[in-house]
């Protein structure tokens, strides 16, 4: 794959914001798509128990909604993006995002908002999320190349927690201000606003090549399947990460019925307890280089896991007045060693799989792992139904400290300290 030019090349990985304009301009799309992101991550439930008096299990389709393209699309994604330009990938997403977000404060000014269309703006927002997400990771690869993703996919990392931690509690605080709605026409703001800013990065990169003769979209859909399948550290990456994303997606439709209803947060208070779990990932984050450094990339992929997750089981105990503090610590726990491990992780894949199949590899871990949420979305939904709101807390703790045990297999512990790539 053709690269950027040799002189932002030859400079040092942690120079990489100073001299790179390219990467500056990604980074700050990524601080502000996601920061919206996260607004609407809040607006969402609440306009739904809030506005429409949802129950658990419309909660938890809604939930399902907003993730089914990870199971959907997600394969097909990776094809579609390894024949197209990145860049125009990640900025058709954001504008796509931003459309289907303008319609709820359109339809709500007339009274005529209702679920089935907040189902269906969440499976449009979910279809952009998966090719933005499938897209920018191979683009920062092209952007930076491999001699500095690890420093390129960091900072990456900080400003999504740092977005993390900042999203919620404007979220809930436009929410109260503004509305639900209104904090959606915001997000849809943020998208714009990324989407200017990623046109503006230049060079652009080369026309893709096609190989000559009709390429077969059901072959092509298994290369990255089978690439993954092949790899027996991203095999038991892919376990861990199905097992986590259906317990924490189950979490996600308990945590507005439990803090809200139950223990009668409101708006504003929501958006500042769901916000203060990302401190863990702006602190993973940020350390999340000299920790490489310090222990290596091997054992950087079970290491914070094993440290951070047995917090986790705090969660279950949050209740009225200083309890309430106990959710945001268990969470931000695991938030925290998951940022740092989803570094060494995401270097490791990148630098491991060949260009050109960057797109159908992400797109595959994407399908394999992310597929989960919308299964553990009404997973969740089910869970209160069935037992309640505190017990299904308790399941999904549980289940999500649980995902770090195939982190603690065989071929991950005898990986060499540099897990054979040499990374800055």
């Amino acid at each position: 794959m053709t690269t950027v030019d040799a002189p932002e090349r030859v400079r040092p990985a942690d120079d990489l914001l100073r001299s790179h304009r390219g990467f500056r301009l990604l980074l700050a799309s990524d601080v502000v798509s996601r920061t919206g992101g996260h607004v609407a991550l809040v607006a969402l439930p609440l306009l739904a128990v809030l506005v429409l008096d949802a129950s658990a299990q419309q909660v938890g389709l809604l939930v399902a909604a907003s993730t089914l393209a990870f199971l959907v699309v997600a394969l097909p994604a990776g094809v579609w993006v390894d024949r197209l330009r990145q860049r125009s990938v990640l900025v058709a997403a954001d504008l796509v995002r931003a459309l289907v977000l303008l319609s709820v404060p359109v339809t709500a000014a007339f009274g005529a908002l209702s679920l089935e269309q907040l189902y269906v703006v969440a499976l449009v927002i979910g279809v952009g999320n998966v090719f933005f997400d499938v897209a920018q990771q191979g683009y920062v690869t092209y952007l930076v190349g491999k001699d500095r993703l690890l420093a390129g996919f960091s900072k990456l990392e900080v400003a999504g927690n740092g977005s993390q931690l900042a999203g919620p509690p404007l979220g809930g605080a436009l929410v109260q201000v503004i509305t639900a709605s209104g904090a959606l026409a915001f997000n849809a703001v943020c998208h714009l606003a990324s989407a200017w800013l990623l046109a503006r990065i230049r060079p652009r990169e080369p026309q893709v090549h096609r190989p000559g003769g009709r390429p077969r979209l059901g072959r092509e859909l298994t290369i990255g399947v089978r690439y993954v399948a092949g790899q027996p550290i991203l095999r038991l990456v892919v376990l861990h990460g199905m097992i986590a994303l259906l317990f924490e997606y189950a979490l996600l439709t308990v945590q507005p019925l439990l803090l809200v209803n139950t223990l009668g947060l409101s708006p504003a208070a929501y958006g500042l307890v769901t916000g203060a779990v990302a401190v863990g990932g702006v602190v993973g984050s940020v350390f999340a280089n000299r920790f490489v450094a310090t222990f290596g990339i091997a054992r950087t992929l079970w290491l914070p896991f094993a440290v951070t997750f047995p917090l986790l089981l705090l969660m279950p105990l949050v209740g009225q007045g200083w309890l309430v503090a106990l959710y945001p610590i268990g969470y931000a726990a695991y938030i925290g060693g998951s940022a740092i491990q989803n570094v060494a992780q995401i270097t490791y894949r990148q630098a491991i799989c060949p260009p050109e199949l960057h797109g159908r590899m992400n797109s595959a871990m994407r399908f394999l792992m992310w597929g989960m949420m919308p299964v553990g979305g009404l997973f969740g939904g089910f869970l209160v139904q069935a037992v309640g709101e505190r017990t299904a807390l308790w399941v999904c703790a549980v289940g999500m400290l649980a995902s770090l045990l195939p982190m603690l297999g065989r071929p991950v512990l005898r990986l060499p300290h540099d897990a054979g790539i040499g990374q800055q």
